[in-house]
């Protein structure tokens, strides 16, 4: 294995800017060809306005030609399918977030943390074209359509399973998730390339196979009605789904969601092929039903599969969370025994220095961090700059006790990114070791070179900003004006102030309102900023007691340094533990207000006049 910095392997990422897709019409008209390929006929009145000049496909936009009107919706829907084709095959640039390994692992995929929080490395999308599988036009236009090899494996098994029973017969799919996992805004969970939306299947008033272009809400007579259309649940089909991917030889389900009215239906028709009155019973699918498809309202227009962690996930940091069934093998022998080979890498002499890395950064993805903390410290002083920066980050999972010997190593330390790995996880703490760094750093006159680390400083400091940055922070400004420094420095101003120094006319930081307010006002407490700048912007603040939580929480709308410390105070007047400023304002208002709202007496606060998102009444 070559011991060379470029085998760490960066997560995909659609490219930032738009690009253009000129297709030919002559290619839309080939409807039979394209249908073979996972196109389906359009549903009148389900594609979009024939006249659309661009439509969203997460997170890209394609543009793409004006068609005249008399392009019928089923080839409008074509087009739309096609394009999105288009945009899943181009050449994706990677993404920061650094994953190690060698040259195979390296083309592997891998679920990493939770399904709710986690995210995933190389994901593999849905085979497209198919005649096994297609996912569903309006899920397809999302671009989520990737998942571990894992998921993707059982989903093409089991829709092969299904052809051979019924011909022709493709499995459907609504959203599975990004090819670099993360949130998706169509499910909270979904982020670690583990879940998949499965399509009902439904027949049609004829008791033909019906294939829609979206999921559609099934009522507790099994019938849906689309445009005055009414199709039926299959429940010969639906039924064999469920037993086909609850068979699967090496792949266990954890979970399948499912509305309750749908579940019953499907318990009764399985017990009445397996029960132990019929020709073929089989009480151990029956048991693996019961405990593996789960009640969920929500889930009335499609199944929510999700599977267990594969034993090479759970030694890069995949984490399954509730129930473990006892047909599914104990995941914590597998754990151990991974956590030992680790650091069996570590202290290897002939481990390269990308196993190294690679080893603790899965130590610190599998929350073993604190219990192996030595080996992870000690790589601090590692010759190879990649083990360096490996431990540099892994050293947030251990905790603020490693910070100290973080903070004596930084100054010694020459490689650039080293440096930014070890910035990002003292900032990432509120530690005096922190603070005097921060400082340090600030007061240096080469600040403005810093322009990596400068947005880490300044983001520390909006987090929790502090009287005597103000000093520090005015010095940096003053060296670095007009740089790329300057914008995140003078953001932190804001916040440290509770002031407003942009131009409202230009939008621009205004420099010399700023040095006027230093001036004028660094001999003044903190406290004394808070409340001006708060009346300043129109909301009458006299101190951060709990009498003034409710002008706090209608300041969280206020101009971004007013929202940013009303979050603060009323984060510190609850004393929760959330980010509520890497959320949206609406979703921050939302939080406080129904956090305070819920007891208004022990705060002594009257908040009537508004609802739970703070809305008022």
């Amino acid at each position: 294995m070559k011991a060379t910095p470029n085998l760490h392997h960066t997560m995909p990422q659609t490219p930032k800017h738009p690009f253009y897709i000129v297709l030919s019409l002559v290619g839309l008209c080939t409807f039979g060809a394209l249908a073979a390929c996972g196109c389906a006929q359009a549903h009148p009145g389900e594609s979009s306005d024939a006249n659309k000049l661009h439509f969203s496909t997460e997170p890209q936009e394609i543009q793409i030609k004006p068609r005249s009107r008399y392009i019928s919706e089923q080839q409008d829907m074509i087009f739309r399918i096609k394009a999105a084709q288009e945009q899943m095959r181009i050449p994706v640039q990677p993404l920061q977030r650094e994953f190690y390994g060698d040259e195979a692992e390296l083309r592997q995929s891998f679920s990493i943390g939770d399904t709710r929080d986690g995210y995933l490395i190389n994901g593999k999308p849905v085979p497209s074209p198919s005649l096994l599988i297609r996912q569903l036009p309006v899920q397809y236009e999302r671009g989520i359509a990737y998942g571990t090899a894992e998921l993707i494996k059982l989903l093409t098994d089991t829709a092969e399973a299904m052809q051979k029973k019924y011909p022709k017969t493709q499995l459907e799919l609504g959203n599975l998730g990004l090819r670099e996992g993360g949130d998706i805004p169509y499910s909270i969970s979904h982020n670690s390339g583990r879940d998949a939306d499965v399509a009902f299947y439904l027949t049609d008033a004829k008791g033909n196979s019906a294939r829609l272009n979206n999921m559609y809400k099934i009522n507790r007579n099994l019938k849906t009605t689309v445009y005055n259309s009414i199709y039926t649940f299959d429940l010969e089909k639906n039924t064999t789904l469920i037993e086909t991917l609850l068979s699967h030889p090496s792949i266990d389900i954890q979970f399948i969601f499912v509305a309750k009215h749908l579940r019953l239906a499907l318990s009764r028709e399985l017990n009445r092929r397996h029960g132990p009155n019929s020709a073929t019973p089989n009480p151990d699918l029956l048991d693996r039903f019961e405990q593996t498809i789960y009640n969920e309202s929500s889930h009335d227009d499609h199944f929510h599969v999700r599977i267990y962690c594969s034993d090479k996930d759970i030694c890069a940091g995949c984490i399954d969370r509730s129930i473990l069934h006892p047909w599914h093998e104990d995941p914590l022998p597998k754990i151990e025994k991974c956590a030992h080979d680790h650091i069996a890498t570590l202290r290897h002499k002939k481990s390269s220095p990308v196993q190294k890395a690679a080893a603790i950064q899965r130590l610190a993805l599998m929350g073993l961090a604190t219990t192996h903390s030595a080996p992870i410290v000690a790589a601090l002083k590692s010759d190879d700059a990649i083990v360096r920066r490996s431990a540099a980050t892994a050293i947030a999972s251990v905790g603020k006790s490693a910070l100290p010997a973080l903070a004596k190593r930084l100054p010694h330390e020459t490689d650039e990114d080293v440096r930014l790995a070890m910035f990002r996880t003292l900032t990432a703490f509120d530690t005096t070791a922190t603070r005097n760094i921060v400082h340090g750093e600030l007061n240096s006159p080469d600040i403005e070179k810093d322009v990596k680390i400068i947005p880490l400083i300044a983001n520390y400091i909006v987090h929790y900003p502090t009287q005597g940055d103000l000093a520090p922070l005015w010095a940096a400004i003053e060296i670095a004006p007009k740089t790329d420094a300057y914008a995140p420095l003078m953001r932190a101003l804001e916040v440290v102030s509770a002031q407003s120094f942009t131009n409202a006319e230009t939008s621009a930081y205004d420099f010399d309102r700023a040095r006027t307010w230093v001036e004028q006002n660094q001999s003044k407490t903190r406290q004394a900023w808070l409340v001006d700048g708060f009346q300043a912007a129109g909301f009458a603040v006299k101190d951060f007691s709990n009498a003034s939580i409710p002008t706090l929480l209608d300041a969280i709308d206020g101009p971004f340094a007013i929202s940013i410390n009303a979050q603060l105070a009323l984060k510190s007047l609850s004393k929760l533990h959330q980010d509520s400023l890497s959320w949206s304002t609406s979703d921050a208002r939302w939080h406080y207000t129904r956090y305070f709202k819920r007891r208004a007496k022990k705060y002594h606060i009257d908040l009537s006049d508004r609802d739970e998102h703070g809305n008022k009444l």
